[in-house]
Parts: C-alpha cells; structure tokens; sequence
C-alpha cells in the first residue's frame, strides 16, 4: 500500500538537508515538533512552492510551471498531473480538518490527515483509505505563528511523538501560496463532486491547470487574487469510471459559473459576505472549467470557461482586452 506520508517525507527530507537552496526557515517547537517556513518570515522559492505542493498531494504526481496569457501579459501557471486522486487529493490536499486550542484556529491539509484515526474529517469517512507511518507532513496557510497547542493537537489525532510532526507554513501573500492554491484544480473539482454527492470513488487520474496570480505583500489582496485564480481561471479533469448519463448530469452543476454570486472579484463577494468565508456559497469554489472523462465509454463532458474580464480585473484593476 502507498504510504502518502511516507513520500512526503522523501521532499521533506531534501528541504531539510538544503534550506538556503529553497529560501526556507527550519525551526524546532518546543515540544519538538518541525515548523518549515516556507512562506512567512521566509521568501520561498518556485522550486520551494512545486516542493510545498507535492508534499501537500501526499509526495506523488507531477506539478510543472507554463504560460498564461492575460491582456498581453504572460503570466505563469502551474499544472498539475495526478495519478491517484483519492489518496494525493482527498485524504491530503483538501483543506478538510479544522482544529482550534486556545484563540488558534487553523485549517489542516496535507498527508497526516490520513493518519487521524482519532477524529477523521469529513473527507475521510467518505473515502476508504487510511495511512500507516510513523511520521507526518501536514500543510498550513497562515501567517500566524503555529502555536505548540495546535502541534499537540495534531500529533496527539494522527498518533504521532509530536517530534515526528512536521509543518509547513505559508502566508496568503507568499510565492508558495500563490502557487500551491493555484495546484487545487482537481482539489477542488473533487471536493465539489463529493458535496453534489457523486461517488469520488470512481475517480482514476485527474489533471489540470491554473493561473498564478500576482504577488503583492498584503495578505488581504492577496486572499482575494489567489480566490479568483481558481474560481475565474483554471481548468480542471478528471478520468472517472462511470455512467455516461450520470456524469453529463453533474458537469453541469460543478464550474464556478452555476453559483449565484459569480462574476465579481472575491474579494467583493468575501466584503459582501462580512468577511466570513463561510457565509460564500460554497458552489463558488469550483474550477472555472471542468472535463471529466468517462474510461468505460471513452467520451468526456464539459462545462464552464474562463472568465479573462474578472480576472483582469482583480490583477490588473482594469476589465480584459481579450475577446
């Protein structure tokens, strides 16, 4: 059986070994747990934010960096190839586990998810697979200190020495960030297929792209530029096997574009919200557009397209030239 934490580990171990190489900052908790800065305090790097991303889809597919083209301006973009979409998307890359100790409350991702026997989130009881290892990676998008609570929390659920816990961090306005949230498209397109009630199960590989938004060193912009990169600009497919009718039914129900408060920048629609995430409608945080290809068949249904306008309008403040 694949371990996800145990190939993690692997990427964890060769940041470790060359901090200066990836712009990132080790330091120990008190109880010993293993925080890696990676978007902070720290800089970070492209091949730190590709290192950030793998590790957070459990060490396994392939994430690449190519073009985006937006108002003459060549932005980058970063695809994602995944060959097990339950074990690398489900039971690691969703953001699915809340935790909270004292005044801190964070958003677990990452493999040591699959470890929580204890207290498994709501994508894991809806998957089969479970992780064996003595070690645990998990991914965390914040610009707070981790607190050594929430490391005890944490390692205490997976059943892990909190020595053998190790943390990634990265702020909203980091070049890891940008990159590793942009990496969600088949994240994401799960996630949305799950709450439809789809059988994930069925899913067998998965790829896709999304634009990297640009940086700015405000965590709110930046909060807002990295929302609409997935909801305005990313494509998203997924190899299933299953049933034709049923499959061209959900399509339709799956892209950004079928929420009532499309069509905006996020961080409007975040404002109109009171600032809570979860006062969004939650079919808004969907890929742009979305394939899904049914193997028994062989034909693949569609829906969805890139919104160049919105997305113009939140990087660049003006609306797209592109027709």
């Amino acid at each position: 059986m694949i371990s996800i934490n145990r190939e993690a580990m692997k990427l964890v171990r060769e940041i470790l070994e060359s901090p200066a190489v990836f712009d990132v900052q080790v330091s120990q908790l008190q109880n010993g747990a293993t925080v890696i800065d990676m978007g902070q305090k720290a800089m970070g790097t492209w091949l730190a934010a590709k290192y950030y991303t793998l590790i957070s889809m459990g060490g396994i597919g392939q994430v690449s960096y190519e073009g985006f083209m937006l108002d003459h301006v060549s932005l980058p973009a970063v695809r994602v190839m995944i060959d097990y979409p339950i074990e690398t998307c489900v039971a690691s890359q969703i953001a699915g586990w809340r935790l909270e100790s004292g005044e801190d409350s964070v958003i677990v991702a990452g493999p040591a998810r699959a470890l929580n026997k204890k207290n498994p989130d709501h994508f894991m009881k809806i998957v089969p697979y479970r992780d064996e290892n003595n070690e645990g990676v998990i991914a965390l998008q914040t610009a707070r200190p981790i607190s050594e609570g929430i490391a005890a929390q944490i390692a205490e659920s997976c059943g892990l020495a909190p020595q053998n816990l190790y943390i990634l961090v990265a702020a909203n306005s980091s070049l890891v960030c940008a990159v590793q949230v942009s990496a969600r498209v088949i994240d994401i397109l799960l996630h949305r297929l799950a709450v439809a009630d789809f059988d994930i199960n069925i899913s067998r590989f998965g790829q896709g792209y999304c634009v990297i938004p640009p940086l700015i060193n405000d965590q709110h912009i930046s909060f807002g530029r990295i929302n609409d990169a997935i909801v305005y600009g990313s494509v998203a497919m997924l190899y299933v096997e299953g049933d034709d009718e049923e499959i061209e039914n959900i399509v339709k129900q799956i892209p950004s574009s079928v929420s009532p408060v499309y069509g905006r920048p996020f961080l409007e629609i975040y404002e109109d919200a009171g600032r809570d995430f979860y006062n969004i409608p939650m079919n808004l945080n969907s890929p742009a557009v979305v394939h899904i290809n049914n193997l028994n068949s062989g034909n693949t249904f569609s829906a969805g397209e890139i919104n160049y306008d919105v997305l113009s309008h939140s990087f660049f403040g003006k609306p797209s030239s592109k027709k």
